[in-house]
C-alpha cells in the first residue's frame, strides 16, 4: 500500500519532475494525481504518467477558468479520445465566483462543459476530480445526475452541500489551505476520515512557508488534518491513502 498520495497537482507548473518525483519519495509520498487544467496541460499529464509510469498518475480536464478560450467540441474530442488512458478525468468544475463568470451566458457555457466532461467520463467508468466554488448545488446537482464517483476537491463550501456530498458517496479532499481556512477546518471536521482525500494543489501559494507548494507538501496537509481530528498521523496517511486508491483505482 502506498503511504501517502497527493490527489491533486499541477506539474506543468515544474520544470525538473523528477525531482519533484524524488522529494516526495524521500518525504514519504509514493504517488502523485496530475490534472490537467486545459489541452495543454492534460497532454503534459499524459506524457508525464507516460515516462514515469507507477508514480504519476495522469487526469485530463478543463478547469472552469479556461472555458472562454477553449473550444467545447475540440476538448470533448480530446477528453474522448485520452481519458481511457487515464485514472480520472480533471480538473473539471463550476466558478461562480471569477468576474467574468457573472453573466448566465458564462455559468451556461461552464455548465455545458462540465456536463459533456462528465458524460465522457461516465462512458468510460472513471472518477472525476471537481473544482467547485461559489456554484456548489449546480456542480452537486449534476456530478449526481451523471453517475460519477467524484472527489470535491478543496472543498470549503456550506456543510449542509456536504452533508449531500457524503451521503451521495462522494470524496472531498484537505488541501493546504487546513492551515489556515476557517472554512476548510470545519468542513474537515464534519467530514468522515473514510471520505477524504488530501492533496497539495501545487503550485498554491503557502502562506506559511511563505512560497509555492509543492507535491511532497502533501505531508504537511496530513499532519495539519491529523492534528485537527486527533489521530495519529500514521493512521491518516493510511486511511486518505486506501481512499485514494479506491477513487482511482490504482
Amino acid at each position: 500500500m502506498r503511504r501517502i498520495i497527493d490527489s491533486h497537482a499541477h506539474m506543468e507548473a515544474f520544470d525538473d519532475a523528477e525531482k519533484v518525483m524524488f522529494d516526495c519519495l524521500d518525504a514519504g509520498v509514493s504517488a502523485v494525481i496530475c490534472v490537467g487544467g486545459d489541452l495543454d496541460s492534460s497532454s503534459q499529464s499524459l506524457s508525464l504518467a507516460e515516462r514515469y509510469s507507477g508514480f504519476f498518475y495522469p487526469a485530463i480536464g478543463v478547469h472552469p477558468s479556461n472555458v472562454l478560450n477553449t473550444d467545447l467540441c475540440e476538448a470533448v474530442e480530446f477528453v474522448s479520445d485520452n481519458l481511457p488512458y487515464c485514472v480520472a478525468l480533471g480538473e473539471v468544475g463550476l466558478d461562480y465566483a471569477y468576474d467574468f463568470a457573472r453573466s448566465e451566458d458564462v455559468r451556461s457555457l461552464m455548465r455545458d462543459f462540465l456536463e459533456s466532461f462528465l458524460e465522457v467520463a461516465s462512458d468510460f467508468g472513471l472518477p472525476a476530480s471537481v473544482h467547485s466554488r461559489s456554484a456548489y448545488r449546480d456542480t452537486l446537482d449534476l456530478v449526481t445526475k451523471s453517475g460519477v464517483e467524484a472527489v470535491f476537491h478543496w472543498y470549503d463550501g456550506p456543510l449542509h452541500t456536504l452533508e449531500e456530498i457524503i451521503d451521495g458517496g462522494y470524496y472531498v479532499s484537505a488541501a493546504p489551505a487546513i492551515e489556515s481556512s476557517r472554512g476548510v477546518q470545519a468542513v474537515m471536521l464534519e467530514a468522515p476520515l473514510e471520505r477524504i482525500l488530501v492533496e497539495t494543489d501545487s503550485p498554491v501559494f503557502l502562506r506559511s512557508l511563505d512560497r509555492r507548494s509543492r507535491p511532497d507538501d502533501v505531508v504537511r496537509v496530513v499532519e495539519s488534518l491529523a492534528g485537527l481530528k486527533g489521530l495519529g498521523f500514521d493512521e491518516v496517511a493510511g486511511v486518505t491513502a486506501r481512499n485514494t486508491e479506491r477513487l482511482f483505482r490504482i
